[in-house]
């Protein structure tokens, strides 16, 4: 039997300074701070898919991001001076790679679970969450690595996708524009991951793509169409 690929441990010392950011935000706001994990790094962690080292944290409140930028917090500022931000995002860019912390409340219910990484208690977010989050937020400039993981969990989590149309559905139209339109530059992204124990060809996940994001629109007329039907039965007739 083939043994597992060793997963790179880059993003141990990250996920490290974003522990102290989160403990900028338990000191100066509130003291026991709600807040998620998700992005690739949990896709790697969970099902050793893809090379990921980036951190990406979640925050329901936007004033939690005025303790992690550098701009404001010397602790940020003696993590890194290298980072980008605005009103709903703060980007810290480090040798080691990049921490994102995004206000942006969850999508799905509940959307993560409880998990013990290097000591510290974290929600870590679910799959269909990660993927919600990746189809709502930017759907409309999808990318390589984007369509990498979400055909991961078409093929691993299939089940999953069905509690979850709205949020694939979205910017449907962007994304079949973008396979069209962008197909070369997409490739070229697909194609550069660092893949780790998943290996779908471009087309194939372009194909499982497609075929996802058609089967969520047909399950959202028939559940529309049912729920019309559900409330003419319903009214009292005249």
């Amino acid at each position: 039997m083939a043994s597992s690929p060793v997963i790179p441990r880059t993003w141990e010392t990250l996920f490290s300074h974003a522990m102290t950011l989160i403990g900028e935000i338990a000191k100066h706001g509130r003291v026991d701070p709600f807040w998620t994990m998700g992005g690739g790094t949990v896709l790697m962690l969970r099902y050793s898919h893809r090379y990921s080292k980036d951190i990406d944290i979640f925050v329901p409140d936007p004033q939690s991001l005025g303790f992690v930028t550098p701009r404001l917090s010397d602790v940020a500022e003696s993590i890194t001076t290298d980072y980008v931000e605005d009103a709903s995002y703060v980007k810290l860019f480090l040798p080691e790679g990049e921490i994102d912390f995004v206000a942006a409340p969850n999508l799905t219910t509940p959307g993560f679970e409880m998990q013990t990484i290097l000591g510290h208690e974290v929600r870590v977010e679910s799959s269909i969450e990660i993927i919600a989050k990746k189809m709502w937020h930017r759907g409309d400039r999808i990318t390589g690595r984007d369509i990498f993981d979400f055909v991961l969990i078409v093929e691993r989590e299939p089940e999953v996708l069905m509690s979850a149309h709205e949020f694939m559905t979205r910017h449907v139209t962007a994304i079949f524009q973008q396979l069209d339109e962008r197909h070369a530059q997409l490739k070229q992204q697909f194609d550069a991951i660092d893949a780790l124990n998943f290996h779908p060809s471009f087309e194939q996940a372009c194909c499982s793509l497609k075929g996802s994001l058609k089967g969520s629109l047909i399950a959202m007329v028939d559940t529309q169409a049912q729920k019309d039907t559900a409330l003419r039965h319903g009214q009292p007739q005249k």
